[in-house]
C-alpha cells in the first residue's frame, strides 16, 4: 500500500512538471496576447497614469497649479471608469471586443491629445481627462483580460503577465521617451507624440490579432466542446469571495499604485540628485514588466493568495523605505525595484483572482466593477500624495500609511481559501 502511495505521487508529480511544461495553448493564441500587450501598453489607464507625472512639474511651473491639482484629473478619471466602467461591459457583449477596442484606443489617443491645448483653465484641463476616461474605457486591462482568459486555461497566468506586462514597458519607455521631446520640441509637442501611439501603434495590432475572434460575447460563451463555469453576476455580488476581493483590492490601488505618478516628486524629496531620479523613475518600468512575468509564472505553479501575500508584504517594505529620512541611492533602489515588482504582479493577481474565484460566466461584469474599485484607489492615490505634499512637504506619513495598508490586505488575502469547485 505504502508502495502505491509513492507510485501514485511520482505519476502526480510528473504530471505537474508536464503541466508546467506545456505551452500548446500559445499557438494558437500568440496573436491574442501581443494584440492584449500593446493594448494594455497604449490603452487606459498606461497612457494618462505613466504620463502625468513627467507632465505634473511643467503644469504647476507654467499655470501655477497645485499637485493636488494636477493629479485631480485622475481622481475625476478614477470616479468615471467606477461610474460607467460597467455599461462598457455590456457594450462589448453586444459590438465584441475588437470593435470596442479598437475605436476606444483611437478615441482615447485623441482625447489625450486635448491636453496640449492646456491654457491655465482647470475646467478645460478636466475636460480632457473626462474625455480620456469616457473614450478610454473600452480599452482597459478588463476588455483584454477577458480575451485571455477565455484564450487560455493551463497557461493562463503566464499569458495574463505576458499581455499586461505592456503597461510596464510602456513606462520604462515614456518616461525617458516624453523628457526628450519635452526638451527637443516642448511639452504640447511631446503630448500630441504620445497621444499619437495609440491610433497609430496599438489600434491597428488589436484589429489584427483579434481578428479571429467571435464577433460577439467572447467571454459568454465557451469554445467549442467547453462548459462555461463560474458565478452568476447576481451571485459573485453576494458571495463573501467578492467582497475579500473588493477589500484586498482596496489597499493594493492606493498603496502600490498611487504612488508611481508621484514616484520622480518622491525621489526628488530624498534629495537625489536630478540624474538619479531619472536613472531610479526608468526602473519601475522594467520591474514591473519583470513582475508581471514572474506573477504569471507564480499563480500557475502556487496558490495564488499565498503568491498575494508574499507580493503585498513585499510592498510593504518598499514603501516603508521610501519614507525613511536618511535614503541613499541604494536603498532607494531597491524600493523603487520591489515597488514596480509589486505592481507588475497586482493586475496578473486580480485577474487571475477573479476567474478562479468567481468564474469566467459573468467575468467582463465582476472584473469590471473590482476594476472600477482599484482604479478609485489608483486615481484618487495620487490626489491624497499631492496633497500630503502640498500640506507637508514630505510624503513619508502617507508612505508609512500605504505600508500598513499593505499588510492588512497580505493578511485579508489568505481568508479566500482554497479555489472553488468549478460549475457550468
Amino acid at each position: 500500500m505504502r508502495s502505491d502511495s509513492v507510485a501514485e505521487r511520482l505519476v502526480s508529480t510528473k504530471e505537474a512538471f508536464m503541466k508546467g511544461t506545456d505551452f500548446s495553448e500559445f499557438t494558437s493564441g500568440w496573436r491574442i496576447v501581443l494584440a492584449s500587450l500593446l493594448g494594455t501598453a497604449f490603452g487606459l489607464p498606461a497612457i494618462p497614469f505613466y504620463t502625468v507625472g513627467v507632465f505634473a512639474p511643467i503644469f504647476a511651473r507654467e499655470f501655477g497649479w497645485s499637485f493636488a491639482t494636477i493629479f485631480g484629473g485622475l481622481s475625476l478619471l478614477a470616479a468615471s471608469v467606477l461610474a460607467i466602467g460597467p455599461f462598457f461591459a455590456m457594450l462589448i457583449d453586444r459590438l465584441g471586443v475588437r470593435l470596442v477596442a479598437s475605436t476606444s484606443l483611437s478615441c482615447l489617443g485623441l482625447s489625450y491629445m486635448t491636453l496640449a491645448a492646456s491654457s491655465g483653465s482647470i475646467g478645460q484641463y478636466y475636460l480632457s481627462w473626462l474625455a480620456i476616461a469616457i473614450f478610454g474605457l473600452g480599452a482597459t486591462p478588463v476588455v483584454f483580460t477577458r480575451v485571455i482568459n477565455s484564450a487560455f486555461e493551463e497557461r493562463r497566468g503566464l499569458a495574463l503577465g505576458i499581455a499586461l506586462s505592456g503597461a510596464g514597458l510602456f513606462a520604462f519607455v515614456v518616461k525617458p521617451l516624453a523628457q526628450l521631446l519635452i526638451e527637443t520640441g516642448g511639452w504640447r509637442i511631446a503630448i500630441l507624440i504620445v497621444g499619437a501611439m495609440p491610433i497609430l501603434i496599438a489600434c491597428p495590432m488589436v484589429l489584427w490579432g483579434f481578428a479571429g475572434l467571435r464577433s460577439r460575447n467572447v467571454d459568454a460563451r465557451p469554445a467549442p466542446g467547453k462548459a462555461l463555469e463560474g458565478m452568476t453576476a447576481r451571485e459573485a455580488f453576494h458571495s463573501r469571495s467578492f467582497w475579500l476581493l473588493a477589500i484586498v483590492f482596496i489597499p493594493m490601488s492606493l498603496a502600490v499604485a498611487a504612488p508611481l505618478p508621484n514616484i520622480e516628486n518622491i525621489l526628488r524629496s530624498l534629495r537625489l540628485s536630478p540624474t538619479e531620479v531619472v536613472q531610479l523613475a526608468s526602473l519601475v518600468g522594467i520591474a514591473a514588466v519583470t513582475g508581471r512575468l514572474i506573477g504569471g509564472v507564480l499563480v500557475d505553479r502556487f496558490w495564488a493568495p499565498a503568491v498575494g501575500t508574499v507580493i503585498l508584504t513585499l510592498g510593504a517594505v518598499a514603501c516603508f523605505i521610501l519614507s525613511l529620512d536618511d535614503v541613499g541611492f541604494s536603498m532607494a533602489c531597491i524600493a523603487i525595484l520591489l515597488l514596480g515588482l509589486v505592481s507588475g504582479v497586482e493586475f496578473d493577481l486580480m485577474a487571475y483572482l477573479v476567474s478562479r474565484y468567481l468564474g469566467m460566466r459573468s467575468y467582463a461584469t465582476t472584473y469590471a466593477t473590482l476594476y472600477g474599485i482599484f482604479v478609485v484607489g489608483a486615481f484618487v492615490g495620487p490626489s491624497l500624495f499631492g496633497y500630503a505634499f502640498d500640506n507637508t512637504g514630505t510624503y513619508s506619513g502617507i508612505l508609512k500609511a500605504c505600508a500598513v495598508l499593505l499588510i492588512g490586505g497580505a493578511t485579508v488575502v489568505l481568508f479566500l481559501g482554497p479555489y472553488p469547485a468549478r460549475r457550468t
